[in-house]
């Protein structure tokens, strides 16, 4: 089961220069309230929607794991 860490999540934009919801969007073609709902951890992403969001973050394998899934992937 999928499931967000919201700091993790938080971190993972930062770190790739998103300083905001509308900026992903724009990134991603997602929604910001949808963006909004997943970093609070309200609602877990499709796979497509993850992939959309981990492709924008420039998520490695590991990172991936620790923001949706809440663990390492090694």
């Amino acid at each position: 089961m999928r499931r967000v860490d919201v700091k993790e999540f938080k971190k993972a934009m930062i770190e790739a220069d998103y300083d905001s919801f509308v900026a992903l969007e724009t990134a991603t073609g997602i929604d910001r309230a949808s963006l909004s709902a997943i970093a609070r951890g309200d609602r877990n992403p499709s796979w497509d929607t993850m992939a959309s969001i981990s492709d924008a973050l420039h998520l490695s394998y590991d990172g991936i794991g620790r923001v949706f899934f809440c663990q390492e992937l090694t």
